[in-house]
């Protein structure tokens, strides 16, 4: 009997893990063929297929990817250049510029100096236009977005269990209209699991100043704690389907803010831009976040660089 053709479902969950892949290994050496063998498809299936999801090769999207988290970095972060391509997979500081300037036709240093990027104007003017029905009213976003409002806290090392809501088309648009569904379906997962402790969060893989509008990918997922080891054997067996990332603990800003996650998202990357270019912190990673509490209450947590504070 002819084996059955994989279904599209099937095809886009292989290219989405693979593109998670990609992402929790920013930093390792790998090849597509450890992909596909984690995977458990082909080499020639999975790029094939991987190109016909995504709309471009794999391997060019892992190295868009990371030279994009690398100039996320550049732009927000402490670290000098060095060290950024080597969080980005790089194992000089000469193989890092050269792909860099390759890629953007910019030197790490000079891309350093941009007041502004293309893709982050329009990415902010998409992300308001989409979200300006949500905007609450008298709202005085100024006051919210204070960092003397900011707590300084520490989180653990996390697994984030996620599922990509939107890669490519609209994500803004796709992540507004499919939130409240995850939302729900994870609030079920922790109380299913006794994990009072999850988070239920929101972000993106990408570097926002970086990536283009159209190539982010919104994730909605739960972070839970490293030790709690039950509850990763429980997620394994029971939601095999969720894609990981390893997400490090240590020094974060928390505010919370009385709006809905779509209403926060623009105030959100205006208020770490500014705090960053203002020299007030530096991150210490893209891994920005949203974490749902209450209707209309979210809080954000930012990675910071605690000896720049």
């Amino acid at each position: 009997m002819k084996p059955k053709s994989p279904t599209k479902e099937q095809m886009e969950l292989h290219a989405l893990r693979g593109l998670g892949y990609a992402d929790d290994h920013v930093t390792d050496p790998f090849n597509m063929k450890d992909v596909s063998d984690w995977l458990g498809i082909s080499y020639s299936y999975f790029y094939h297929i991987f190109a016909e999801i995504m709309g471009e090769p794999y391997w060019q999207y892992v190295k868009r990817h990371r030279l994009e988290l690398a100039a996320g970095l550049l732009r927000h972060s402490g670290y000098n250049i060095g060290e950024i391509g080597d969080l980005c997979g790089y194992a000089t500081m000469a193989a890092f510029t050269k792909a860099f300037s390759g890629h953007f036709g910019k030197s790490p240093r000079g891309f350093r100096k941009i007041d502004e990027l293309p893709n982050e104007k329009r990415t902010l003017e998409m992300t308001a236009m989409i979200t300006a029905a949500f905007a609450r009213q008298g709202a005085d976003l100024a006051n919210l977005f204070s960092f003397d409002r900011a707590e300084h806290v520490i989180l653990p090392d996390t697994i984030l269990y996620y599922t990509l809501v939107s890669y490519g088309k609209d994500p803004i648009a796709q992540l507004v209209m499919k939130m409240s569904y995850h939302e729900q379906h994870f609030r079920k997962m922790l109380d299913m699991l006794d994990l009072p402790q999850g988070k239920i969060i929101t972000g993106t893989l990408d570097a926002v100043p970086v990536t283009n509008y159209e190539k982010l990918s919104m994730y909605a997922g739960i972070c839970v704690p490293v030790k709690e080891a039950k509850a990763h054997i429980q997620i394994a067996a029971q939601f095999p389907l969720l894609i990981q990332k390893r997400m490090n603990g240590g020094n974060y800003l928390r505010l919370q803010v009385p709006l809905d996650f779509a209403t926060a998202g623009v105030p959100m990357y205006d208020f770490i831009n500014r705090c960053c270019r203002e020299g007030i912190y530096k991150m210490s990673g893209n891994h920005f976040f949203i974490s749902f509490t209450g209707p209309n209450l979210v809080e954000i947590y930012i990675p910071y660089m605690k000896q720049l504070l």
